[in-house]
């Protein structure tokens, strides 16, 4: 096969009308034009341009990976005892190609006009001409093989090690939201659901951590991370590269949007409207303001309860829990809080809020003497609780300065209809 035909059997794509169009990557579009053998010095030159010696495999290798999945071959055909016969035919392709560019080079490198960095620019292509050996090469490139969690970046997946990540049972309080994550997750894990979740609470409630926690709680599941206007400008790019990794369920999740500014158009046309997403990639959006009603439609939705004075003390008997007090003391809890409040006061934190409590109470994690203190305090005779006119002040000012006054009449006349 002509190496030119090798090339648009790998990277060229069908347009809508069916017409092959070529790769819109710019070290794509650079090889390709290399590949009629006319003016290779000044395409060369170009190429150095844009990448090295020492880049150009990291970039050209995973392209090849990338190609070899949209003619669905998976990591796993890439390392079988047997190929099948279109797996050796494309690898045959993939080998043939990198053979050539090693070879193109060579064949200018005494021109006067070429470049030093250019002469040498495909030299670490692989040398290989045996398709098992080159196949195993090719695996290595996978972008999803070596972490779980990746930024999606000027399209390219990159892995992140999130710092906000812990066991799920480190997370206090909240039974009913920690309840439905773990339920959602472990069921999209199981292939029976894809259903978007929708999070949305008041700011400091630990969404992120959470939703990642959760999501890498149960095996097979990876999660993206994209830039929150990928929402609008980068859906159909994500789901398209997404969907054709089978071998994995993809968590896309898009932390901390602002429902009132995005541009649903993509969103309500891809996710219960004219199509749905793949069954193996589950959307999770997170934002502290309410999503539209019909973007609601379109997932489950999980709301936050307020944090009080009473999901306070709920969350210090969570944490007692962990050290061995199934049924912690009322006048220990009660202490706990009322010492978080208490330093609130003293502006040693800037709200109230979950985040705030588990800082408070890693303090009690670290030092076992002032968890003895405590145990002794609550023996005592005035045994004071946390301040729940406090909890309300914050809460409202916190609602009204997100979401305005009118929210905080809405508040207060729906309270009135319940009493």
């Amino acid at each position: 096969m002509p190496i030119t035909s090798a090339f648009r059997l790998l990277f060229y794509h069908s347009g809508q009308d069916g017409s092959p169009l070529p790769p819109d990557d710019t070290l794509l579009r650079h090889v390709e034009n290399l590949l009629d053998g006319q003016n290779l010095p000044l395409k060369l030159n170009l190429l150095a341009k844009v990448t090295s010696a020492e880049k150009f495999p990291e970039k050209f290798l995973p392209a090849l990976f990338n190609a070899l999945i949209t003619f669905r071959v998976m990591p796993a055909d890439l390392l079988a005892e047997n190929f099948s016969a279109d797996t050796a035919f494309l690898l045959q392709n993939s080998v043939a190609l990198c053979r050539y560019l090693r070879n193109l080079s060579g064949s200018v490198k005494d021109d006067p006009a070429l470049l030093p960095s250019a002469k040498d620019i495909f030299s670490r292509l692989p040398q290989t001409s045996d398709i098992r050996e080159f196949a195993r090469i090719l695996s290595a490139a996978d972008p999803f093989g070596g972490s779980r969690v990746f930024n999606f970046r000027n399209r390219n997946f990159l892995p992140v090690q999130p710092s906000s990540v812990k066991s799920v049972d480190k997370f206090f309080g909240f039974p009913g939201v920690r309840l439905a994550l773990q339920e959602h997750f472990r069921d999209f894990a199981a292939g029976k659901t894809s259903l978007p979740l929708l999070i949305n609470s008041l700011p400091g409630y630990g969404k992120t951590s959470m939703v990642i926690s959760f999501a890498l709680s149960v095996p097979g599941t990876v999660v993206i991370l994209p830039d929150p206007d990928a929402l609008e400008f980068a859906w159909e790019e994500l789901i398209a590269a997404l969907s054709a990794r089978k071998d994995h369920r993809f968590v896309l999740f898009f932390d901390d949007i602002d429902p009132r500014s995005i541009n649903w158009y993509n969103f309500r046309t891809n996710v219960g409207g004219a199509f749905t997403p793949p069954e193996n990639i589950m959307p999770v959006l997170t934002a502290n303001y309410e999503f539209p009603p019909s973007i609601l439609s379109r997932g489950r939705r999980i709301s936050y309860p307020v944090f009080d004075e009473e999901r306070c003390l709920e969350m210090i008997e969570d944490f007692l829990a962990t050290f061995g007090m199934k049924k912690p003391p009322r006048n220990i809890v009660s202490l706990m809080g009322a010492e978080y409040t208490e330093e609130f006061g003293q502006k040693k934190f800037t709200e109230l809020s979950p985040r705030t409590l588990m800082r408070h109470l890693a303090n009690y994690e670290k030092d076992p003497r002032k968890r003895k203190q405590i145990v002794e305090l609550s023996g005592g005779g005035m045994i004071t609780k946390p301040d729940a006119e406090l909890f309300y002040e914050f809460n409202i000012e916190l609602m009204r300065s997100l979401y305005g006054e009118e929210y905080i009449q809405r508040l207060l006349k729906e309270r009135l209809r319940s009493l």
